[in-house]
């Protein structure tokens, strides 16, 4: 049902790709959040073949109930690339060439010394009495229709190139089309450590005595929430309230993953990290390095997966793993200590322990796993029993070991 001055949108994503869950639906979270903040109500989000006379179908239903439509993909230069020839179908309109984005395909392959291919050319043409949206980040034309007070814009589907012109060109022509629309007050909060019944619990009922959008979502190790207020003012006093109650458990009041706040604490108090892995196997170095400048503060990582490694690289003792296992609280420390005198850092990080499915026991069973952080004065390992598969354990691991380091970070800032 629409809201009576609320106008609406609807996310039509193309390709049989994302049918057949060969590729991610990106933009689709994309465009929903960023509609959501502009003010729009986005009632409805679906993906469709590649085929005219579905698209044709499609652009029927949502146009007769949705103010702007946005739909994205299909307009690559291959025979099932046929979002322009259905959106040129639906209005009964030819297809022509826009020459300022031939130019601009003509541009991108003189820099590479060779010529447009004819099939290329495609992607330069847009429907008869649509207005041309160029693309200056990649290759593949964009474009919108007005229909009266509703609109259609057609993007690329490279979540790059479609991320850029949304913000570029997209944005300000919907504030421009839609004037009644009314941008809302975004608020996020990221939180480790806490579950989601924890959270709702300490917010409390006095939390929602305000009327805003609401969401709390999990993920490995940790969770958010999100809220769309109507003014500034509720988004302070939720802010506010949310320090009070969980300030502890917070790690970002912005949009950023976990890794990379840990990351920014390593930099401010110019710090440096190590690790050394055994049962996550680099998954941890990976998160921490898929963060841009890591290398600033994370000097390298050992995975020492045999113990052998264990005893040449980190210095464990031999005796130590004939008599504990691998799998135990002393060799964790060990590694830990190990890898932060081997790579001179400040803190050295260890994980290990039983990833599955095969090799658990009775006393150590699939998802026991120990972690150790040492910094030359003090060094600690936690025990844990993660629940899962193979992939699941890992990932719960490197994201504990991450707490643990952003707890010690907080402690010693």
């Amino acid at each position: 049902m629409k809201v009576p001055g609320r106008h609406t949108a609807e996310l039509i994503t193309i390709g049989d790709e994302l049918l057949k869950g060969s590729v991610l639906n990106s933009n689709a979270k994309f465009l929903g959040r960023e509609l959501t903040e502009l003010g729009f109500d986005v009632k409805a989000q679906g993906s469709c073949p590649d085929e005219v006379e579905e698209i044709c179908e499609r652009i029927a239903t949502a146009i007769s109930r949705s103010d702007l439509v946005i739909m994205s993909g299909g307009l690559g230069p291959t025979p099932d690339d046929v979002t322009r020839d259905g959106v040129a179908e639906f209005f009964q309109v030819p297809l022509v060439l826009s020459k300022t984005q031939y130019n601009q395909i003509t541009k991108y392959y003189a820099k590479r010394h060779k010529v447009v291919p004819e099939l290329v050319r495609r992607e330069a043409l847009f429907p008869d009495n649509a207005v041309p949206l160029v693309n200056r980040h990649g290759i593949a034309l964009g474009f919108y229709i007005v229909c009266g007070s509703r609109m259609i814009v057609v993007l690329p589907g490279v979540p790059r190139e479609l991320e850029k012109m949304f913000a570029h060109r997209v944005k300000p022509l919907a504030l421009r089309h839609f004037r009644r629309v009314k941008p809302k007050v975004p608020f996020v909060a990221k939180f480790v450590g806490i579950s989601e019944p924890e959270i709702m619990q300490k917010l409390g009922k006095g939390f929602f005595r305000e009327k805003f959008e609401f969401g709390i979502y999990p993920h490995v190790g940790e969770v958010s929430i999100r809220i769309y207020a109507p003014r500034r003012a509720t988004v302070a006093r939720l802010k506010a309230m949310v320090r009070r109650r969980l300030g502890s458990s917070v790690y970002a009041y912005e949009d950023i993953k976990f890794p990379e706040a840990v990351g920014k604490l390593l930099t401010k108090s110019r710090k440096t990290l190590s690790a050394a892995e055994s049962c996550s196997g680099g998954l941890l170095s990976s998160e921490i390095t898929k963060v841009s400048g890591a290398s600033k503060y994370f000097k390298g990582s050992i995975v020492s997966y045999t113990n052998a490694v264990k005893e040449d690289l980190l210095g464990v003792s031999p005796a130590d793993l004939r008599r504990y296992g691998a799998v135990s609280d002393d060799v964790a420390l060990q590694m830990a200590e190990g890898v932060r005198r081997k790579l001179k850092t400040t803190y050295g990080i260890a994980i290990t322990g039983v990833a599955g499915p095969d090799g658990g026991t009775r006393k150590k069973p699939v998802g026991l796993v120990y972690i150790a952080l040492a910094n030359g004065k003090r060094s600690r390992v936690w025990q844990h029993e993660f629940w899962g598969d193979r992939h699941q354990v890992q990932q719960k691991a490197s994201m504990k070991a991450l707490e643990y380091l952003w707890r010690q970070l907080r402690r010693d800032a």
